[in-house]
């Protein structure tokens, strides 16, 4: 596999759990609730596990291998939790654990984007991303709001490096024709797409992207554009936009798509602002 995503025909890695703990789309009764591919190319679902309320046994930390129970609630947390404001939206934080309050309970949540964790917290094998595409050509997105601002400007900065990379370096394939048609679909549904730098080295577990950061801590990132993964999270959800089918991981778009002849569920964009607040659970 290509470190860096590139188009090698080479199959990602697929989620460990380290120390021989289960692996993450268990939920402790020994059957995968996740969403994935077959050898025909169908997907197969298991019914989600059940959500409401928070099973006895604690959830897994983010960086630890075990079942985390995205999606299941809490009535109150303990006072020694503190609050996290991301992109003005209050997270709460407290063993470990991070959550986010809606009508009242406490969902366990993933980190949110911005959050650094530290390498030796972090106990399962590093899963590289690959990408069925990259953007060297900026484009804007009709969907505007304070988050989205923050997505397109760095985006600006991504495709002049993406551009200058192709010129460099002929390994880099950044699949114009994918990366058009992908932009064209996810702007004509109002979602916004966070762009891939060719140069850098993106990891997934569980429906969490990440980057590693020149200190050799890693960063939680926006799901980026591109991306595929052979599996979903089991907290994932199917909703239709504009007569479409998407999954829905938080607040992130994925769509089927084949690349080289395998199967994968592609990042296509985020939803924002009054998109989101639709299809919020």
């Amino acid at each position: 596999m290509n470190p860096r995503g590139g188009n090698t025909g080479s199959q990602p890695s697929t989620v460990r759990a380290s120390r021989g703990e289960a692996p993450r789309n268990y939920h402790g009764s020994g059957a995968p609730s996740s969403v994935r591919m077959d050898a025909h190319r169908n997907v197969e679902r298991v019914h989600p596990r059940h959500r409401d309320p928070m099973p006895f046994n604690r959830p897994a930390r983010f960086w630890d291998g075990g079942p985390h129970y995205y999606g299941y609630r809490v009535n109150y947390l303990p006072h020694r939790h503190k609050v996290v404001y991301h992109w003005g939206c209050p997270f709460y934080f407290c063993d470990g654990l991070w959550y986010r309050l809606h009508a009242g309970c406490y969902y366990v949540c993933r980190p949110p984007f911005g959050h650094i964790f530290a390498p030796e917290v972090y106990g399962l094998a590093y899963n590289a991303c690959r990408f069925a595409f990259y953007y060297d050509v900026y484009s804007t997105f009709r969907t505007i709001n304070d988050n989205a601002r923050l997505i397109t400007e760095q985006n600006r900065i991504i495709a002049q490096n993406n551009a200058v990379i192709a010129q460099q370096n002929a390994d880099i394939a950044l699949n114009r024709a994918r990366a058009s048609l992908s932009y064209e679909r996810a702007n004509s549904i109002g979602l916004v797409q966070s762009y891939a730098d060719a140069s850098v080295e993106y990891f997934y577990d569980d429906g969490v992207f990440f980057t590693r950061n020149a200190d050799g801590s890693f960063t939680v990132i926006v799901p980026p554009a591109g991306a595929l993964v052979q599996e979903l999270p089991d907290d994932y959800d199917t909703i239709t936009i504009n007569g479409m089918q998407f999954y829905k991981v938080d607040d992130t778009i994925y769509e089927m798509t084949i690349v080289d002849g395998a199967a994968y569920f592609q990042v296509l964009g985020q939803l924002t602002g009054e998109l989101a607040e639709r299809f919020e659970a």
